[in-house]
C-alpha cells in the first residue's frame, strides 16, 4: 500500500477531531442551520452534465456529498412520493442523503447513528428550524437491535426512501430489513472490490474498518453482492452515482420503463477518491484480495 495516500487520510482526520474540539457546540449548530436554510439549486438537471447518461445526468450536491441530492430528485420525480417517510442510518448532521427530502419535501423519518455528536446537532437544528416529524437516535446499531430501533421510533412499514451508509455491515443491514419497505434504497458499496466479486465483510456487532488496515478499505460490501441481495429482497438496480460511492435500487413493483434494470457490470463506477490518491484501480482490487472478506 502505498504510503503518501495513508498518510492524508489520517492528516485530514486528525484535523477533524481538533476542528470538533476548538470549535464550540453553539458555533456549530448555527453553521449547520445555515447550511440547510441555503437555497437549492434551481440549474437541475445540471447544464454542466448535459453530455452525461444515466443517473449521472441529474447528480449535484446541495446537502449530500457525491451528487445524491440530484439523483434521488430524479428518481422521485418519475415515480412521485408517497408516504413522504425516510430512514437513514449513518449520516453527519451537515451532510447526509435525506436531507433535501427533509427540507424541501416536507419528509419525516428517522435518523440513526452511533455519534452522540451528529445526533446531538441534527435534533438541535431541527428543533431551531421547526422540524417535529425528524430525530436523530444515537444508537450503536446492530442485527439484534436494528429493526426494535425502527419500530420503536414508530416508522411506518411503506417508506418512500432508505439510506444505508455505515462503512462496514451494510450488507447485513439490509438483508436483515423487515420491518419497512422502501421504495427507493440507498447504499454505499465499495468500489475497490471491483464490478465482479460478490463478497462482504463478514458481520461482527462491533466492527471497526480500521482495525484490519489503517486504509479503512476493509469496509462495506461490493456491488455484485448488493446487486443479487437486492434481487432477493425484490429490488433492482438502477446505477451509481458518478463517484463510486452509492448504488441505487428500485422496489419491483413499481412500474418505471424508464428506469432500465442494470447490472454491476454496467453500473459500477470505480472509486474516484482513491484513485484520485494516486491508487489505481488495479492496486486496489490487489489490496482488497489480501483482505478476509467473504464470498456470498
Amino acid at each position: 500500500m502505498k504510503s503518501a495516500p495513508i498518510k492524508k487520510y489520517r492528516v485530514k482526520r486528525a484535523f477533524k477531531w481538533l476542528s470538533r474540539k476548538l470549535i464550540p457546540r453553539s458555533f456549530r449548530v448555527q453553521k449547520i442551520v445555515r447550511k440547510w436554510s441555503k437555497d437549492d439549486s434551481g440549474n437541475w438537471p445540471p447544464t454542466e452534465h448535459s453530455d452525461k447518461t444515466g443517473l449521472q445526468r441529474y447528480e449535484y450536491s446541495w446537502l449530500s456529498q457525491n451528487g445524491e441530492d440530484g439523483i434521488i430528485r430524479h428518481l422521485f420525480s418519475e415515480i412521485a412520493y408517497e408516504s413522504r417517510f425516510f430512514v437513514e442510518f449513518g449520516f453527519g448532521a451537515g451532510q447526509c442523503n435525506a436531507l433535501r427530502l427533509i427540507v424541501h419535501e416536507q419528509f419525516r423519518g428517522l435518523m440513526m447513528d452511533g455519534s452522540a455528536e451528529q445526533c446531538y446537532f441534527f435534533n438541535r437544528v431541527a428543533a431551531k428550524l421547526n422540524m417535529p416529524d425528524v430525530k436523530a437516535v444515537h444508537s450503536f446499531i446492530d442485527l439484534d437491535n436494528l429493526e426494535s430501533l425502527i419500530r420503536d421510533n414508530h416508522v411506518p412499514r411503506d417508506i418512500d426512501f432508505l439510506s444505508i451508509d455505515v462503512n462496514g455491515n451494510d450488507y447485513w443491514f439490509w438483508k436483515k430489513l423487515s420491518v419497512i419497505s422502501p421504495r427507493v434504497v440507498c447504499i454505499e458499496y465499495n468500489a475497490g472490490l471491483g464490478p465482479e466479486r460478490s463478497c462482504t465483510i463478514p458481520y461482527a456487532a462491533d466492527f471497526d474498518r480500521f482495525s484490519v488496515h489503517p486504509s479503512g478499505f476493509f469496509a462495506g460490501a461490493s456491488l455484485a453482492a448488493l446487486e443479487t441481495l437486492g434481487k432477493n429482497k425484490g429490488f433492482r438496480l438502477l446505477g451509481c452515482d458518478s463517484t463510486g460511492t452509492n448504488a441505487f435500487f428500485l422496489r419491483d413493483d413499481i412500474a418505471t420503463p424508464q428506469f432500465p434494470t442494470l447490472t454491476a457490470r454496467e453500473a459500477y463506477k470505480p472509486h474516484a477518491n482513491w484513485v484520485g490518491r494516486g491508487l489505481s484501480e488495479a492496486e486496489q482490487l490487489e489490496i482488497m484480495h489480501s483482505m478476509p472478506y467473504i464470498e456470498v
